[in-house]
């Protein structure tokens, strides 16, 4: 069996026999392709050693399992094995092969996943470290805040979004694991299209699925691991006119927060509710909301005229869609509802990255203080 070269012509045979030189050049060519790619499968090959800490008591975590997984199309085990004496672990031959240039180190512990992410090869030949915790059903030393709020408006609907942040600060430091709950908020009567996302590894949203809390309003139950655990709130909410009230319990309260209001010329009031000026970044009117109690009722009106548009649009709506199309001249105003959907999309996305960044950075600096304090 002959074994051709990619670019490289076979010489053509003669009746004299092949040419010496374009032989010995096509071995050569050969050679070094083979070369070139053992070179570079050699090279994506590396080891993967680390070490399982349990993060309650401090000590190392024997005889617990570690999984190795790619992360390409979809999530795929590939290694699995025991951390041994000092809770460490070694994966030996790990590829980081370009169909998946990420893998996810995970091990699981109390039913909780902890996991690591390595996408370099430089990440995978670093030493690894796990740190699991032990569980507990309540925990005294933890705190929810909703630091931002946002409400787009499209005709008489508002769109609107939570930013809450529960912070663990348990001590001996656990993870809230509840089967029943471990968040819990509340919505205007009937919202629309509720989701309810976990900020995951990397600020990965992980979907929850929201739950009816006995007394109203929603939960989840998604393990709260020791420090800050970021969880995102969307919905809609239609009124039958322009003149919006919206009215909900804030169940955990909160010390302060922002909200942000697009068009900018809609008229935001209500008890405790200070203007702040216009958002350059995102060209939305701001505003500071006052202290709300635990239990207490945040009361917004928000009145005016806003486009209308979905601030779904660019995504599938489906093959039954009855949506009908008129074609006008003006190519500008046939695409209105897709510009105005795509501007709406673009907008929540830079206020959602914003205010994650001021919040985390706030709360670092505020444990920072506490940290200074106390010693």
């Amino acid at each position: 069996m002959i074994a051709t070269v990619p670019g490289l012509w076979l010489p053509r045979r003669r009746k004299e026999g092949p040419c010496p030189v374009s032989r010995g050049l096509g071995r050569l060519a050969a050679f070094l392709w083979v070369s070139s790619l053992c070179w570079q499968a050699a090279w994506a090959q590396s080891s993967v050693s680390g070490q399982v800490i349990n993060g309650t008591t401090g000590r190392p975590a024997v005889n617990q399992k570690v999984e190795l997984l790619t992360l390409g199309e979809g999530m795929n085990a590939t290694k699995e094995t025991l951390t041994g004496q000092g809770g460490r672990f070694t994966f030996d031959q790990v590829e980081l092969a370009p169909s998946s240039p990420h893998i996810l180190l995970r091990t699981i512990y109390r039913g909780v996943n902890y996991n690591r992410s390595l996408s370099t090869t430089s990440e995978l030949e670093d030493p690894q470290l796990l740190t699991i915790y032990e569980t507990a059903p309540q925990l005294a030393d933890v705190g929810v805040s909703m630091p931002f709020m946002i409400a787009l408006a499209h005709g008489n609907e508002l769109r609107i979004e939570h930013q809450y942040l529960l912070t663990n600060d348990s001590q001996p430091r656990r993870t809230l694991a509840n089967s029943l709950s471990t968040f819990e908020f509340d919505t205007p009567d009937s919202p629309l299209d509720l989701k309810v996302s976990v900020l995951g590894l990397g600020r990965i949203p992980l979907p929850q699925q929201p739950l009816i809390r006995d007394g109203g309003g929603y939960r989840i139950n998604y393990p709260m691991k020791p420090g800050i655990n970021e969880i995102w709130v969307a919905y809609n909410v239609r009124f039958p006119s322009d003149d919006r009230q919206l009215k909900f319990r804030l169940l955990n309260g909160t010390d302060h927060s922002q909200l942000f209001v697009k068009p900018s010329d809609l008229q935001v009031t209500g008890t405790g509710v200070v203007s702040t000026g216009i958002d350059s970044r995102t060209e939305s009117a701001t505003f500071h909301i006052t202290r709300i109690a635990e239990g207490e009722f945040l009361n917004l009106r928000i009145a005016g005229e806003a486009p209308e548009h979905s601030p779904h649009d660019g995504h599938d709506h489906g093959e039954d869609s009855q949506f009908r199309v008129v074609r006008l001249p003006n190519r500008v105003y046939e695409q209105r509802t897709l510009i105005l959907g795509i501007l709406a999309a673009l907008a929540l996305a830079i206020i959602f990255y914003a205010l994650g960044q001021q919040s985390r950075e706030r709360l670092h600096q505020q444990a920072r203080k506490g940290k200074k304090k106390r010693s």
